[in-house]
């Protein structure tokens, strides 16, 4: 009876080694889905701003309806490159600047410059959409999301020379009619 009593000691602390095992496997599944869950959060909300973003420069060319028509293939058209150097002219006349060549390159810079703030090695592409009314303007913001590690399949970054092909870019792609 002794010796019996002994094992049945022996089983009970085998068992809790067991539970312990497989508890601690549990909760570095936990860990796991926590981190990922955190990742896809960073990213989705780095989207939303990059959307709000566009949504901005849309705003602003609209306001331009005098001079969008004119400046959609000369001040509205323009690449940016990560960590390139943004130049905001000044307006040749101080009451008054002109439409179609200084209020694009005055809207787009300052946009970029917020776009530059915001998002980690941001990459613009601007420019009037290639297919369907000459009137629509196409916008591609790039930033670089640290978590990636393959290049992303939809295609969003091909417009942007410079990140097209390194897998920690990412991309929104948007058309819009201003007028």
């Amino acid at each position: 009876m002794n010796t019996a009593s002994q094992r049945q000691r022996g089983i009970s602390l085998i068992e809790v080694l067991i539970s312990l095992i497989i508890a601690a496997f549990g909760l570095l599944g936990l860990a796991g889905m926590q981190t990922r869950s955190l990742s896809m959060q960073i990213d989705s909300e780095t989207r939303r701003v990059a959307a709000g973003l566009i949504d901005q420069l849309r705003e602003r060319v609209a306001a331009n309806q005098e001079g969008y028509t004119n400046a959609l293939n000369q001040g509205y058209t323009q690449t940016f490159a990560p960590g390139a150097a943004v130049l905001i002219p000044a307006c040749a006349n101080a009451d008054a600047c002109n439409a179609s060549t200084e209020v694009p390159l005055i809207q787009v810079g300052t946009w970029m410059l917020d776009v530059q703030r915001q998002l980690p090695g941001a990459a613009v592409v601007i420019g009037p959409t290639t297919a369907g009314t000459a009137n629509s303007m196409t916008v591609t913001v790039g930033w670089i999301e640290p978590s990636a590690t393959v290049i992303a399949n939809d295609g969003a970054c091909a417009r942007i020379d410079a990140v097209s092909a390194n897998p920690k870019y990412r991309c929104v792609t948007a058309t819009f009619f201003p007028g």
